[in-house]
């Protein structure tokens, strides 16, 4: 799921680049969330099915 997810994302910026070649400018909370909104998926993810395990 997760790897459908991630090539899903790459294609897409991949394409939003390609249509916009301009330089596109990138803040702090855009490298924030890129690096660390996976591991908070992720962990989110691990916290819910052992909820709903027990």
């Amino acid at each position: 799921m997760i790897w459908i997810i991630s090539i899903a994302l790459s294609l897409g910026f991949k394409v939003y680049g390609s249509r916009h070649s301009e330089t596109i400018s990138i803040n702090y909370e855009i490298v924030f969330l890129l690096v660390f909104a996976p591991a908070l998926v992720v962990t989110m993810i691990l916290i819910l099915k052992k909820l709903l395990k027990n």
